[in-house]
């Protein structure tokens, strides 16, 4: 196949967008990481329009990159890479001994005891993140209740409590009587 501009614009790489803040213009960025996040922008108003100023941007660029020679690497996906499973780190003689020493005391290798860290890591690491959505959406939910309660107080301005509440001790008492 040759590999032409139809074919560099026809391959999948990542999108990521991101929210622009409102004191930055607002809006949406989406760029492919990949290729060059400071190169490979576009930006819009929506998500929409943010992508498809990116595929313009894409477009031009690998039209100039193709005209230069300039090699266009093609999409990598994750799942292309291959890990064996293995690393080796070096690390101070200190914190040698004191895994070696805990990995000991929980009867269990030095693999086994850092594996058991890295896991608990890895695993902390994913909880918070989650966390962190839960506690930003609880923190946006109450804003939002905050506001509705702000504007039902703002409705009622010509309502007296205290009137309605004489009448409801008027009532009862008349009751008693």
């Amino acid at each position: 196949m040759k590999k032409d501009l139809n074919y560099y614009m026809n391959l999948n790489y990542p999108i990521e967008v991101v929210k622009i803040p409102k004191d930055e213009g607002g809006g949406f960025a989406a760029t492919i990481p990949q290729l060059g996040r400071n190169a490979f922008v576009g930006d819009g108003e929506t998500i929409d329009e943010a992508i498809k100023n990116l595929e313009q941007i894409k477009l031009e660029l690998f039209e100039d990159y193709l005209k230069k020679g300039i090699p266009i690497p093609e999409p990598k996906q994750e799942d292309d890479e291959e890990y064996s499973g293995r690393f080796v780190m070096r690390i101070p003689k200190e914190l040698h001994r004191y895994l070696a020493k805990r990995a000991t005391d929980n009867d269990i290798s030095l693999n086994q005891y850092v594996q058991y860290l890295l896991t608990s890591s890895a695993v902390t690491d994913g909880f918070e993140k989650v966390m962190e959505g839960c506690v930003g959406r609880f923190n946006q939910l109450i804003e939002e209740m905050r506001s509705i309660e702000y504007k039902i107080e703002g409705a009622t301005t010509g309502y007296d409590r205290r009137q309605e509440l004489r009448l409801i001790y008027k009532t009862d008492y008349e009751r008693a009587a």
